[in-house]
């Protein structure tokens, strides 16, 4: 049975791994929803990026969430006798080796999508972790307009809908945020929004000041129109030079038909408020929180990740990485270091 982002008819819902349930039956799910602690910053100097693992390890879940207002709220129209007022998020999931000792959520940059993440995923297994790779809205083959998100609510909303569904699954394990860039910054306005779901933060390359390139004015007759609004489509600007110093994971990315250059007025306008917002609180997160960032990151500043250092909060600084950590030749390092700091803060 396909898994692609095509609606069912005659009152079909979530599907998940593989099988079309009830939507009465989604509804149900939706329901049942240093290394030492202390602040620390250090920089890592660094000395193969091997080739990335196949998908066939993964079980595909399409969560049946609702559509959004253009303020990010929960739209209304909803019908159980149709997909009318519902999308589809993809979320690849994959098991634990053993018995499994919490999940973890990866989230992804701008322009990304969660299957880039599961060589890092494979990783994390290895030691006990589930792991959850999304497609946030607008990205991967999720649903939604191409780089458009409607804004902080909505992002809280489908994160928080994907912890109730790990939550289904592993009811008394620990949940973790993993983010990169942007989605670093949606991970800390999860846990600073739903204080209680997580219980641990791990921050690659945040955005501390997000910046996009705004959509082209209309020329001509076309200005009469065409007018700039929330969907407008602005571009995100990055080059794979930028998001990495490895020629190999440059080549991925550039050739990888679901990454993607477009961003929306609203979501930009979005990023920047949360970054502007959120970043200066995570103290109040109320959970340890590990901040990982390459020392040659043009994107996002190093220096900003540094200062957040702080009693909950210890930050790693890794030279000669760029903005994209883990998917630099050295990532074996940042991920042992990333696995090492879970194993003393969210111990099994």
């Amino acid at each position: 049975m396909g898994l692609g982002g095509g609606r069912f008819p005659g009152g079909w819902g979530r599907v998940v791994a593989g099988w079309e349930l009830p939507a009465w039956v989604g509804a149900l799910v939706q329901v049942a929803s240093g290394r030492a602690r202390g602040s620390r910053s250090r920089v890592r100097t660094l000395g193969c990026l091997a080739a990335p693992r196949p998908m066939s390890d993964f079980f595909l879940t399409n969560l049946e969430l609702r559509e959004s207002t253009e303020t990010g709220e929960v739209a209304a129209g909803l019908s159980h006798a149709s997909m009318e007022g519902m999308f589809l998020l993809q979320v690849n999931e994959l098991a634990a080796r053993g018995e499994p000792r919490g999940a973890v959520t990866v989230v992804h940059d701008i322009g990304d999508h969660g299957g880039r993440y599961r060589d890092f995923a494979h990783k994390l297994a290895e030691v006990g972790w589930a792991v959850a790779l999304p497609d946030m809205r607008g990205h991967g083959g999720s649903e939604g307009d191409r780089g458009h998100s409607a804004g902080i609510r909505e992002i809280v909303r489908d994160l928080g809908e994907i912890q109730d569904h790990l939550a289904y699954r592993l009811p008394d394990s620990p949940k973790i945020l993993i983010g990169q860039g942007l989605g670093a910054v949606h991970c800390l306005t999860f846990a600073l929004e739903r204080p209680g779901v997580i219980q641990a933060l791990v921050l690659v390359a945040p955005l501390h000041e997000p910046r996009f390139e705004p959509p082209a004015p209309a020329k001509g007759l076309k200005r009469l129109f065409k007018k700039t609004g929330a969907r407008s489509a602005g571009r995100i600007g990055y080059s794979a030079d930028q998001l990495t110093s490895h020629p190999g994971a440059r080549d991925a990315w550039a050739a990888d038909p679901l990454t993607h250059d477009v961003i929306t007025v609203r979501a930009a306008e979005q990023a920047a408020a949360a970054a502007r917002s959120y970043l200066p609180r995570a103290a109040e997160a109320g959970v340890p929180i590990l901040v990982v960032h390459g020392a040659d990151d043009p994107l996002a500043s190093p220096e900003s990740s540094r200062a957040m250092s702080g009693d909950t909060i210890e930050v790693e600084i890794f030279e000669g990485l760029r903005h994209q950590p883990l998917h630099e030749q050295a990532e074996d390092v940042v991920v042992q270091s990333i696995i090492a700091w879970l194993d003393v803060h969210v111990p099994r």
